[in-house]
């Protein structure tokens, strides 16, 4: 009787610190899946990526102008932000070679709207072919090819720092 109540109160004790973790979250999530005998990107959760026209001299920075110029540059609405910076996702998409390549970049702003740092998330464009994330306590993963793996961290402020590059 006795080993049943330590039993029942250690699996009641597990029970409560397991449930009160926070799971991470990915804020979103990009892979390479192929379509149609091609390769194409999806990403999980859905967000809505809109052209951008009014507020591109914020957001571009020079290497900007020149993508648009050969391809289609899009960017979501802030992934997230505090009172320090904010992340946003863009995606770029080019016709190469009779198929579309693909990027995803994400980019940290100061809370005046100036660019403080960025990384490519997944790409499908020119030798690239990797996959990523970014999860809900700010770190992107990138899968690569061969295994290659990269861990990087978004800082509080706003700098992306390289943790495990392997």
């Amino acid at each position: 009787m006795k080993t049943i109540k330590i039993v029942s109160g250690i699996l009641f004790i597990s029970t409560i610190l397991f449930s009160c973790q926070t799971d991470k979250k990915d804020l979103i999530d990009v892979k390479i899946i192929e379509k149609d005998g091609l390769e194409n990107m999806t990403y999980l959760p859905h967000l809505e990526f809109k052209e951008i026209k009014d507020s591109a001299l914020f957001l571009f920075d020079e290497k900007d102008y020149y993508r648009i110029f050969t391809s289609e540059i899009k960017v979501t609405l802030p992934i997230y932000q505090n009172d320090i910076i904010k992340v946003r996702v863009f995606t770029r998409s080019q016709f190469i070679d009779n198929r579309n390549e693909y990027g995803f970049l994400v980019r940290t702003y100061s809370k005046d709207g100036k660019i403080k740092d960025e990384m490519v998330i997944a790409s499908t464009i020119g030798d690239l072919s990797c996959e990523g994330k970014i999860t809900s306590d700010l770190r992107i993963v990138t899968y690569c090819p061969e295994g290659e793996k990269t861990i990087a961290q978004i800082e509080k402020d706003g700098s992306i720092k390289t943790l495990e590059n392997e």
